[in-house]
């Protein structure tokens, strides 16, 4: 017997050992080879649908990626505010960046590009670390739960893929909690490239909690590889200056590059020779930039529709009208037609109620409980119409427009058929959420008749803006409200560079004078001011007395302005404390003295050579965002990312709203020479506070010291002139006057150096120019006041 008391055990026949076949669920290999058979399967069908099978290359626009990424370690400044993103030639998984962040707006083709980049993966070899592309809706998680949901849903989106292998083969026996353990192990063994579109379709706060946990906390996608697209948003309350700086810095940024001329042409095909697309695009840039409404124009042209359209509201109509059948009596038209009116009212209410897709942050979408307080016939509380797919995208719980022009056309188009829509055109034109639906409104309703009010509520950007929708025009609104436009900056604004050419006199004449009068009086009007068109409208009343505007601001004699009526009530409200903030006046337009005498102007030392001024006196601070406001109470900023306190310089400023400023302060822009004294004294220094001491901080605001915006006026007290200016080198250019200047340049100057410049731009005789409607995020203004000559002509000196 044996010592060990083991029961002999018979030994099978043969050399071969039995061994125990492990089940499919359990390979990673099986589970991931057959999740991408399924999933091209899947992927391909939804892009035949959404683009054509067998025409995705012609319904498809293909969409090149920038890197938007900071480079702190030796991008400049001016980088950092006029950007030049890379284009990324190369495959997301090469750029050596784990989490890649896709921000563009609605209607960009973000899901497009997400389903894409899927069938590319899964068409080619696996990816030896990351073999399995998983696309994933987020806004699909449960509301409320934030991330805590998220692998259990891809879980399950992964099994139920999985689970089709059953289709094919229905013997086929598979244990789901054994599945499900290693879909869990590919997750946890970092194997996922994750595509995740709908980011902005969460729950604010559900999408704080993606955000942080992706690109803050930087655990929960351990090592897998993250695409996320989302709109661009703003985290809002619930995150720190902390919180968004570590979430830029661990995420890859990245963009769509703007659709070219040749790609949009190449997808429009025979739409893109349409004459009127152009024009319309002009004042509606996005018309041409946007996926979604390209595809909009291209099946438009599709249907034969497009010939004979001619402003956006034809465009949207023609898109959305259900097209009819051969019977008269056609049931589904009568229900397209109803559905189309619930989302008339809804898009109106929604505006109504400030809700508007183009300027949300925060609160991205609309929660579906919102649609019970709206009252629409016919539809049931809280639910949305089937059939409006085209203009609609929804969650469980949320919806929002595909691209925010949709609401903004379907509630023109409701308030098109409301009795009272003058009224409230009325109301509402000056408010920023309602300008794109009036648009729309203009191509809908007579042109005069909304032209009338736009004018008559100084709404003349708006008005100006609807040149491109308006149907029929009087030739005295059109002239008129072309001239008002010609001031604006042709890079920004290209649309309004040929209101130039308008003349005043032909103004006049169509529009005639008492007209003329009493709509310059509403523009001037405080309530009504928009300070853009102000000095066009003054330009107009002088020259209904005779007088060239042109001429005063060159010679800078302004005496004549003091016997114009209609002036005289603009030119007293700055001294009457029952229409402005008096303190803000008083504080923030304080004047120092400038003593009569010799200076050295730019390099000239020698004393026959220096310049010679009379005694002047000058603002102790460039213009505050306050004061303008004062000037004007409707200004927007618009470079609030570089200038938003109230003891910043105003920026983005152009000159002729400069001119126009300083009049209504009772004041003037400084020329050149008076600047320049009130910046160095009388002794020839480089800079305010003396010479040069290195680049040491705590005297000035420039490029050197990457504060990257403006600061408070009072903020750099050591850099103080000779006289007590603040300000005089960096933080913003200020605008000063050539006498004459007209005759021999079309640029005018400005001087100081800016935040957005190194130091040595900041020199007191350093001097740059600009074009004088351009507005910059580095240009503002102080004015002087004085003689219209200050400068003392010496014998035999020419005139300045």
């Amino acid at each position: 017997m044996s010592e060990t008391n083991d029961l002999p055990v018979p030994r099978p026949e043969g050399d071969e050992l039995p061994v125990v076949q492990p089940k499919l669920e359990e390979s990673q290999e099986w589970v991931i080879e057959t999740y991408r058979k399924h999933q091209l399967k899947i992927v391909s069908v939804w892009l035949d649908e959404a683009l054509g099978e067998g025409k995705r290359s012609k319904n498809s626009i293909p969409r090149m990626l920038l890197d938007t990424n900071p480079i702190h370690h030796r991008q400049s400044l001016q980088e950092q505010v006029f950007p030049s993103p890379r284009a990324i030639h190369e495959d997301l998984l090469e750029v050596n960046e784990l989490k890649t962040l896709l921000e563009a707006g609605s209607g960009m083709g973000k899901t497009t590009y997400l389903k894409s980049y899927q069938e590319s993966l899964l068409l080619r070899e696996p990816h030896p670390v990351y073999p399995l592309p998983v696309y994933f809706q987020l806004g699909s998680l449960p509301e409320g739960t934030g991330f805590a949901k998220f692998y259990e849903s891809v879980t399950q989106e992964i099994l139920d893929t999985v689970l089709l292998e059953r289709e094919e083969f229905p013997e086929l026996e598979l244990d789901e909690a054994i599945l499900r353990r290693t879909i869990a192990l590919l997750e946890q063994t970092s194997k996922i490239i994750f595509l995740l579109d709908g980011l902005d379709q969460l729950h604010p706060e559900d999408r704080f909690h993606v955000y942080f946990e992706t690109f803050v906390d930087d655990n929960a996608f351990r090592s897998n590889f993250v695409v996320l697209a989302t709109r661009k948003f703003d985290l809002g309350p619930l995150a720190t200056d902390s919180v968004v700086k570590k979430g830029q810095d661990s995420g890859f940024q990245v963009e769509f590059d703007p659709i070219s001329e040749k790609l949009r042409n190449a997808y429009l095909e025979d739409a893109a020779k349409n004459k009127v697309l152009p024009a319309l695009a002009a004042y509606a840039p996005e018309l041409l930039q946007t996926p979604i409404l390209l595809n909009l124009i291209r099946k438009l042209s599709e249907r034969e529709l497009l010939e004979g359209l001619v402003n956006r509201a034809d465009l949207y109509q023609a898109y959305v009208t259900p097209v009819p059948e051969a019977t008269e009596d056609n049931p589904q038209q009568e229900i397209e037609k109803s559905h189309l009116n619930w989302m008339m009212q809804v898009s109106f209410q929604l505006l109504e109620d400030g809700h508007a897709q183009r300027f949300e942050q925060v609160e991205l979408g609309f929660d579906k409980e919102i649609l019970k307080k709206i009252q629409v016939d016919g539809a049931s509380a809280g639910e949305i119409p089937a059939g409006l797919e085209s203009s609609l995208q929804q969650t469980e719980r949320r919806f929002e427009y595909r691209h925010p022009s949709f609401q903004e056309y379907f509630a023109a188009r409701w308030l098109a058929t409301l009795p009272g829509w003058k009224d409230h055109v009325r109301a509402h034109c000056r408010q920023e959420i309602w300008e794109e639906a009036i648009k729309f409104l203009a191509g809908m309703v007579a042109g005069d008749e909304l032209f009338e009010i736009l004018l008559e509520e100084g709404a003349v950007f708006l008005a100006g803006n609807c040149l491109g929708e308006v149907r029929e025009l009087s030739q005295d609104k059109l002239l008129l409200t072309s001239h008002l436009m010609k001031y604006q900056c042709k890079e920004t604004l290209p649309q309004f560079a040929r209101c130039r050419l308008i003349k005043t006199q032909d103004v006049i004449d169509a529009v005639g004078r008492e007209t003329l009068l009493q709509r310059i009086r509403d523009l001037l009007d405080r309530e009504k001011r928009d300070s853009r068109t102000l000095f066009a409208a003054i330009e107009l009343l002088l020259a209904l007395y005779g007088i060239d505007f042109d001429e005063l601001v060159d010679s800078q004699n302004f005496a004549p302005l003091h016997d114009i009526a209609e002036l005289k009530e603009f030119f007293a409200e700055c001294k009457n404390p029952e229409k402005v903030k008096f303190p803000i006046i008083k504080r923030w337009g304080e004047m120092v003295t400038i003593p009569a005498g010799k200076f050295i102007y730019q390099d000239e030392k020698d004393e026959e050579d220096q310049v010679n001024l009379k005694e002047y006196s000058i603002m102790k601070f460039p213009v505050t965002n306050a004061l303008y406001e004062e000037f004007d109470p409707n200004h927007r900023s618009r470079f609030s990312q570089y200038s938003q306190q109230e003891d910043q310089p105003v920026v983005g400023i152009n000159y002729y709203e400069a001119i126009v400023c300083s009049l209504w302060l009772g004041k003037r822009l400084p020329t050149e020479k008076e600047w320049e004294k009130a910046s160095r004294g009388t002794d020839g220094r480089e800079y305010p506070w003396g010479e040069p001491m290195g680049y040491q901080s705590g005297f000035t605001n420039t490029a050197d010291f990457m504060l990257g915006q403006t600061s408070p006026v009072l903020e750099f007290e050591q850099g103080i002139s000779p006289y007590g200016c603040f300000d005089m080198s960096g933080n913003v250019w200020e605008w000063c006057v050539q006498l004459y200047a007209s005759k021999h340049t079309t640029q005018r100057i400005v001087r100081g150096g800016s935040w957005l410049n190194y130091m040595v731009h900041s020199k007191c005789k350093f001097r740059n120019s600009f074009d004088p409607a351009e507005r910059y995020p580095a240009v503002g203004f102080r004015c002087v006041a004085g003689t219209q000559f200050t400068e003392i002509e010496e014998d035999g000196d020419e005139d300045d």
